[in-house]
């Protein structure tokens, strides 16, 4: 059991990675909850489509809008605990405020509320564990992105069960009320972390180390700092490529259910499995990413996920073969989602030390941006020249990307250690 505890990394030392990762996978529940109820929602509301629809874009637009100013908050304000803390109550209230809502300009509002509360959490959390496992950053952060793929499955599935018994307006004041308790559980379990909140280490001042205040930056200072981070062509491309994932990613959220049922002729319920291997295999493949960058570097990991995504994606559409079939999606699933933790922790160690939050609010900013625009280029291509060409175009834009990956400089932490 011991030695269980010791893989697995469920020791005091570990407190921080688990209170991040429990509050993330808390964090994405409610976003793929509310795309369950969504239905019944615009059915109780008289809702158009388009309406229907509306409601996600206002929310990705806020995200957008929101995530570097989230960064700034975490470089400038410092005080990590606290943010999360705001992050994991404010992503409850607006469900809350839906669930007791019979007004559509309120439903809208609350979606700008909720794109803006999601996106707090990311910088104050990765800046925390980029601080606390210098050397298992890859491998931390990707526990990380695990717990949201969690989050993901485990909320349509929860509250699939839930709705035998209760309705949608219950489901989400019900999941609402548990956020402000989990937000003070947080709070409450970094506090009783061995590791102090995050600080800079030391300047030398007449022989002795002395640490950094964590509000270190002035606005001045931090615009400054921001200018130069937006210029730095390694910290661009890693956005980059991170965003064209991330469309990759919609991409097939969006175009792989049509293509299950209409192509593939395969029953709703069959289909929902499909999706669910992704999501499997992107649990499993994060920490196992993030610790292999960690020990081969970053650049090495990031090339061979981005070829084999686009592989796996290729055959996924080609081969027909129902065994290989599922094999390729859960490769989709598990090359995809392990490009993420490896790209952050990558990011984070090529930016300045005192804009970590600010190159986490950078990278999801260009996650959102092209992540809105995956269902339009890709329903684009189909309309025009067929679904099937949907796949080959997301195929080949994360070939391209690869492409980026040749111009950025390994970070001296992954360069080390692969030297080693």
């Amino acid at each position: 059991m011991t030695r269980v505890k010791q893989v697995l990394g469920l020791t005091r030392e570990n407190i921080p990675l688990w209170g991040t990762s429990i509050g993330h996978g808390y964090v994405h529940w409610f976003p793929a909850t509310f795309f369950l109820l969504l239905p019944l929602i615009k059915e109780e509301f008289g809702l158009s489509y388009t309406e229907m629809g509306f409601m996600v874009t206002i929310r990705f637009i806020s995200s957008m809008v929101a995530n570097f100013p989230s960064g700034m908050i975490a470089d400038v304000v410092g005080r990590h605990h606290l943010i999360m803390t705001i992050a994991l109550a404010w992503v409850g209230i607006p469900y809350l405020l839906v669930g007791i809502s019979s007004n559509y300009a309120v439903l809208l509002t609350c979606m700008v509320f909720l794109g803006i509360g999601n996106n707090l959490w990311h910088p104050a959390a990765m800046s925390i564990l980029h601080d606390v496992y210098p050397q298992k950053r890859g491998w931390a952060i990707g526990w990380h992105s695990s717990a949201a793929n969690m989050g993901d499955a485990l909320g349509p599935f929860m509250s699939g069960i839930l709705l035998t018994w209760l309705t949608w307006r219950q489901i989400l004041i019900g999941s609402a009320i548990p956020g402000l308790g989990m937000g003070l559980f947080i709070w409450w379990l970094l506090g009783t972390s061995p590791h102090k909140e995050p600080a800079d280490p030391v300047e030398e001042d007449s022989g002795k180390a002395k640490k950094a205040d964590p509000q270190k930056l002035s606005m001045k200072q931090y615009l400054r700092g921001v200018g130069r981070l937006l210029i730095n062509r390694n910290v661009f491309f890693l956005a980059l490529i991170n965003g064209i994932r991330s469309l990759t990613q919609n991409g097939l959220s969006t175009f792989l259910p049509p293509y299950f049922m209409t192509v593939l002729n395969i029953s709703p319920w069959l289909s929902g499995v499909y999706i669910t291997i992704i999501q499997v295999a992107g649990i499993i493949a994060a920490p196992i990413s993030g610790r292999a960058s960690d020990t081969y570097g970053r650049k090495r990991v990031v090339t061979a996920a981005l070829f084999s995504t686009s592989v796996a994606v290729f055959l996924l559409v080609v081969v027909q073969h129902p065994v290989l079939f599922v094999v390729f999606l859960g490769g989709v699933g598990f090359f995809l989602y392990s490009l993420r933790p490896v790209l952050i922790a990558w990011a984070m160690e090529l930016a300045p030390k005192e804009l970590r939050g600010s190159v986490v609010g950078l990278q999801f900013s260009f996650q959102s941006a092209l992540s809105a625009l995956a269902p339009v280029l890709g329903g684009w291509v189909a309309d025009r020249w067929g679904l099937m060409a949907t796949f080959y175009f997301l195929a080949a834009t994360v070939i391209l990307s690869n492409v980026l990956v040749a111009f950025i400089r390994e970070s001296e932490t992954s360069h080390e250690k692969s030297a080693a």
